[in-house]
């Protein structure tokens, strides 16, 4: 946001991030183990939307990764698109004068000419328009288990500093069945880890690996109002085929063209059933492995060495002989030695905050924000606010598709337009 919003014309000295960590980074680029890589090619790993190529060859002049060419694409380090990103916040406008405090925001409340803001060590900060953007998430244990952070029970582990901590013959637990345990399989994988893997699949499945498929032409979306219209819809256009062949991914890329929009006109109650219902399966078609990750995940599990196992985790305890045993809701109980949360589950505790306050309008029954095509956040009057918007994952189930670093960036530059327009008007 900050790149596009420098771009636009907006000030550096007037712009202030507040948020731990380097800047551009966040949980998906910001990790430490240089086996985790970007799961779409270089070319879809867009900071500016409309320029495929920017990153590629920036990547071509900055980045020596052999291993990154695959017979889909380039997967490069999802570690060197950070430093990507860096390297274009150090070229805009004014950089210089750009300031982040390194504090996380626990509150904010409307102030007569715009927000202050309540960081974690009591520092204020006000501002004339606030701009939520929070990211992911720091995961959490499911089912509502609260466990201590140890080196053999990893929480978050998006920065994969955890991959030189555990014993290489160590029985390793992943629980969840997305990219994070794909990442984590890789990881291990690159770490030479010798002991035997068990990972925990709801529904028993993997995401399936990128294939070399090229952009179509977009689909036109109907209207509808109906979810299952909706998901009619949508499988009529993949049609049959196996989600890892070229013809289906271009198939899907069409589809989600569109719908975004489509999404905005379903009712509440039909979001949160396609969510409830169908979520599980569209991340997994959305979010596809790159060949170098699945590639290592296949050679584990025809060794013997992985095991994947369709059940959930219901609880966790510890054994006198230190090991965990992990009950599952089916009922069996598995032993393992470092248990791995690769579930992605997490809860932005400032937007709980502002919803529980009253500053903010959950779609639904949901801890999601109901934010404008503008990106302007709703007011419980059911009108914009005026000066506070959000950015990110967050909006995903007000806006529909806008997960991922090209989908935000998108956003950002509909935000850029947005303060335009909301400066404008103050101006006025």
């Amino acid at each position: 946001a900050v790149i596009h919003l420098a771009h636009s014309g907006f000030s550096t000295s007037e712009i202030l991030v507040i948020g731990p960590g380097q800047l551009g980074a966040g949980q998906a680029y910001g990790c430490e183990a240089d086996a985790f890589r970007l799961n779409v090619r270089a070319d879809l790993q867009r900071l500016w939307p409309d320029q495929p190529d920017h990153f590629p060859q920036w990547a071509n002049a900055h980045i020596h990764d052999p291993r990154a060419k695959t017979h889909a694409g380039d997967f490069y380090r999802r570690a060197d698109f950070s430093r990507y990103v860096s390297a274009q916040i150090r070229i805009i406008p004014g950089a210089q004068n750009l300031r982040q405090v390194c504090n996380r925001v626990i509150y904010a409340h409307p102030i007569k000419e715009g927000w202050t803001v309540i960081c974690d060590d009591e520092s204020r900060y006000h501002s004339t328009r606030l701009v939520l953007a929070t990211g992911n998430p720091e995961p959490e244990w499911p089912t509502g288990i609260r466990l201590e952070d140890a080196p053999e029970l990893v929480r978050t582990p998006w920065r994969g500093e955890w991959l030189t901590r555990i014993d290489p013959t160590a029985h390793v637990c992943l629980v969840g069945s997305g990219l994070t345990a794909m990442d984590a399989l890789y990881g291990l994988a690159s770490q030479h880890h010798r002991g035997p893997v068990s990972l925990l699949a709801p529904h028993g499945i993997l995401p399936p690996e990128q294939a070399a498929w090229r952009p179509g032409k977009p689909c036109g979306w109907p209207e509808t109002t109906q979810a299952s219209l909706f998901f009619g819809f949508a499988r009529r256009m993949l049609k049959d085929g196996s989600w890892e062949e070229p013809d289906w991914q271009q198939r899907f890329s069409a589809l989600r063209e569109g719908i975004s929009t489509a999404w905005r006109n379903l009712p509440t109650a039909d979001r949160l059933k396609l969510q409830r219902r169908a979520g599980w399966l569209w991340s997994l078609a959305r979010f596809r492995a790159s060949p170098q990750t699945v590639a290592a995940t296949r050679q584990m599990s025809e060794s013997g060495q992985l095991t994947i196992i369709r059940d959930r985790l219901k609880h966790l305890f510890r054994t006198r002989d230190a090991r965990w045993q992990v009950a599952l809701t089916g009922g069996k109980l598995l032993s393992a030695e470092v248990i791995i949360n690769c579930t992605g589950l997490g809860r932005d505790v400032l937007i709980d905050k502002l919803m529980a306050s009253g500053q903010l309008v959950p779609v639904g029954h949901s801890k999601s924000p109901w934010v404008s095509h503008e990106l302007r956040v709703i007011a419980p009057d059911g009108r914009p606010h005026h000066n506070l918007f959000c950015i990110g994952p967050a909006t995903a189930l007000a806006l529909g598709d806008v997960v991922g670093a090209t989908s935000v960036a998108t956003q950002a530059t509909r935000l850029a337009h947005s303060l335009q327009v909301a400066t404008g008007s103050m101006s006025d």
